[in-house]
């Protein structure tokens, strides 16, 4: 297997660091890929938006890049994993590490990248005083629900009845009484 690098992790900004380095087409490769496989609705990210909310003064988001040595690339790694997360509060829980992204791209999986990244996610949440992480699956893809229960995750619709809502932003308009 090939060795992966996440960066440090005694340097918890180190990732923010090092994707302010990366070209922003290496860091949207997997994220690329994932698009079609998630059968959601068109992004309406743009990458200003992404620089903007996870590279400014007050990030949004943190992210974890996986990168394998690649000879054949200038700077001789090529990104071939992402894990975007951030920090939110419940009244009920506490502090947890919010998983909204993680994937590694089809031809690196299976090798082991995708375990070390959710290791290095459990330390920085520990490490970051979290009670657990959270995280969404699709319900149609039972290898990734699989990959998840394997490891302790609990399915909390199955576990507890809780269902996902969204509003998107024409409904909140209409709530905000804004047109």
């Amino acid at each position: 297997m090939e060795k992966i690098y996440l960066g440090p992790l005694e340097d918890l900004p180190y990732a923010r660091k090092r994707l302010n380095k990366l070209k922003i087409s290496d860091f949207l490769r997997p994220i690329r890929e994932l698009r079609p496989q998630t059968k959601s609705l068109p992004s309406k990210t743009r990458v200003t938006d992404l620089l903007r909310d996870g590279f400014g003064d007050k990030p949004l988001f943190y992210c974890l890049i996986a990168e394998v040595h690649n000879h054949q690339k200038p700077s001789g790694k090529v990104t071939v994993g992402f894990a975007m997360y951030y920090f939110t509060y419940d009244p009920w829980i506490g502090k947890l590490l919010y998983l909204e992204d993680f994937y590694v791209i089809q031809a690196y999986q299976s090798l082991g990248i995708g375990a070390e990244m959710l290791k290095r996610l459990s330390q920085i949440a520990i490490r970051s005083q979290c009670n657990c992480m959270h995280f969404l699956a699709v319900i149609w893809n039972q290898a990734s629900i699989d990959y998840y229960t394997r490891r302790g995750a609990l399915d909390l619709y199955s576990e507890e009845g809780w269902h996902l809502f969204r509003f998107n932003r024409e409904e909140l308009m209409d709530m905000a009484g804004e047109e």
